[in-house]
């Protein structure tokens, strides 16, 4: 269980993990599960800007290959399924539905989340979901 001064390092890419420990004495044991914030590291301004240029990159190329394993399953599981177009579309529109709702209720009990939490997380939801949007219309070719 993390500490009040601790971040976890799951889900991160090899960058991102590289980066937070650069300055960690710990990470010669091996990499942590956890790593402890204290002041924040000394950067350059320029070494920051690489940082996050690489950060995106990486999260664009591990959300593409996501993206595309999940075309490949639907459309394996639409032909299995012997569904139509219309099915499919509706079928996907309620997951997302579904994937909404449980991100605007993460502990998976509507009383143990606060209405401003809940509309907090459902607009960063949102907001997730328009980034995407923009990036498929500025990177797609038929678009």
């Amino acid at each position: 269980m993390a500490k009040d001064n601790e971040v976890s390092l799951k889900g991160l890419d090899t960058f991102s993990k590289q980066f937070l420990l650069s300055g960690d004495q710990n990470a010669r044991k091996g990499e942590p599960e956890y790593i402890t914030v204290g002041e924040g590291q000394k950067i350059s301004p320029a070494a920051l800007k690489h940082y996050d240029e690489e950060r995106a990159k990486a999260f664009m190329l591990r959300a593409g290959s996501f993206t595309e394993d999940l075309i490949a399953f639907i459309v394996e599981q639409k032909k299995m399924r012997d569904l139509d177009d219309v099915a499919a579309i509706f079928a996907l529109a309620l997951a997302n539905i579904n994937l909404r709702n449980a991100y605007g209720n993460p502990r998976g009990n509507a009383e143990k989340t606060t209405p401003q939490e809940r509309d907090g997380l459902l607009a960063e939801f949102d907001a997730i979901c328009m980034g995407a949007q923009e990036y498929f219309d500025a990177n797609a070719e038929d678009a």
